[in-house]
């Protein structure tokens, strides 16, 4: 089977991650796979993606514009010299119909991250009003694709919302979050107890130093504590995107209110850590803290079960679904500090967390991770979501290297 996939850029988070996934698997399962893309971020320089055809349009516009790059993808997808079983597409649907109209028979599979309509971007006016002309016509785009897969319940919800003539088109598939660990190669998770304490409380945030993310209540909360006198670390780990203004002002934001708080004695910042040293930080750390709010499925609580920490997340979208209280975690009502710190200093207190720090009673959280958060579990419901489209798909079941 020939199988396609539009991913316009690829740089270092969930999207990403879930095409790394999709590409790995088609090949491990025999297909024959190309991707078209506009960009290869550095972050990726060392990945082996053997078997896979990559097809580069290098194009020279504002990062984050996918309407028009999936255009330019689709064109030249349609104007190529194949002839596809299979096309997965993201980030906008702004290729589906002219691919439709290339190839009636072939299956679109859709993976919808947030209906460009509900996203309000932290952009120049003239963005703001484009973005708000591609949200008039996206419910149009959406009615060429065979089946759309969003990330999470709260996802879902917020399409159908906008888009409900949509709704029998669409299946909850929550993105992997093993794909880092397996080609990275580290070790395996470890409890907190089998490895030694640290001097002070220590939490870990990793996320992309952009303003949506909400770090700066994390900076809030430390002073907060510090305040308080409790004595705590707080690392801020991620990606600071070269390529976009806005990543590099928030993170000169933060440094500035990590000065101005005075607490530099206990805030630190890791700009774009390596997977490995992502890891090596989980391993490091006592607890997460994802502050986003209304995040649209949000992949670090996930990776922090997976690495056996509790985690603190706002009790909005993807992450209230994932996270358990009290069992694997803490919901804070909203993005603020006041609030965050009041949870910060519940961890501290907590001394056990038995459902992650217990090997035995973590069994049932890993089988809950298995089953819907790791590659093995993503690439099965995309094989029956396939198989549903084109009945003579026979997965073949060689995913056992991802898991």
């Amino acid at each position: 089977m020939l199988v396609v996939i539009i991913h316009p850029e690829q740089w270092n988070g969930g999207s990403d991650r879930c095409t790394v996934a999709l590409l790995r698997h088609f090949v491990q399962a025999g297909h024959r796979v190309v991707w078209y893309t506009t960009m290869i971020d550095e972050y990726w320089k060392d990945h082996s993606f053997d078997g896979v055809e990559i097809r580069l349009v290098p194009l020279k516009l504002h990062p984050g514009d996918w309407f028009t790059q999936n255009v330019a993808l689709g064109w030249s997808l349609v104007t190529s010299d194949i002839n596809p079983d299979l096309i997965v597409v993201d980030h906008s649907a702004s290729c589906v119909p002219i691919i439709k109209w290339r190839f009636p028979s072939t299956k679109v599979l859709f993976y919808c991250h947030f209906p460009q309509q509900l996203v309000n971007p932290t952009r120049f006016f003239l963005y703001r009003w484009y973005s708000n002309m591609i949200g008039i016509v996206e419910d149009t785009l959406f009615d060429y694709t065979d089946v759309i897969m969003v990330n999470s319940k709260f996802t879902a919800s917020q399409f159908t919302r906008v888009m409900p003539t949509l709704k029998d088109k669409i299946r909850v598939v929550y993105p992997p979050c093993d794909v880092d660990a397996i080609t990275a190669g580290v070790m395996k998770p470890i409890s907190r107890k089998c490895r030694p304490s640290n001097p002070s409380y220590t939490f870990l945030s990793v996320n992309r130093f952009w303003p949506e993310k909400r770090l700066d209540i994390i900076v809030e909360a430390a002073a907060i504590l510090k305040r308080k006198g409790i004595q705590a670390t707080v690392k801020l780990a991620g990606s600071v995107m070269p390529h976009i203004p806005e990543s590099k002002i928030y993170y000169e934001l933060l440094e500035k209110m990590i000065e101005e708080l005075d607490v530099r004695d206990m805030v630190t910042l890791h700009p774009s850590p390596s997977e490995e040293e992502k890891f090596r930080l989980y391993q490091e750390c006592d607890s997460a803290l994802y502050t986003p709010p209304n995040e649209h499925f949000g992949i670090v609580p996930i990776e922090a079960l997976e690495q056996r920490r509790p985690v603190i997340v706002c009790d909005s979208g993807g992450p209230s679904e994932t996270v358990i209280e009290d069992v694997t975690g803490t919901k804070i009502a909203l993005p603020s500090g006041d609030l965050l710190a009041e949870a910060m200093v519940h961890h501290i207190q907590k001394t056990d967390w038995p459902d992650l720090d217990d090997d035995e009673q973590y069994e049932k959280q890993r089988i809950r991770f298995d089953e819907l958060y790791s590659t093995r579990g993503f690439c099965a419901q995309i094989d029956d979501a396939i198989h549903q489209l084109l009945p003579h798909y026979n997965p073949v079941n060689i995913v056992r290297a991802l898991a």
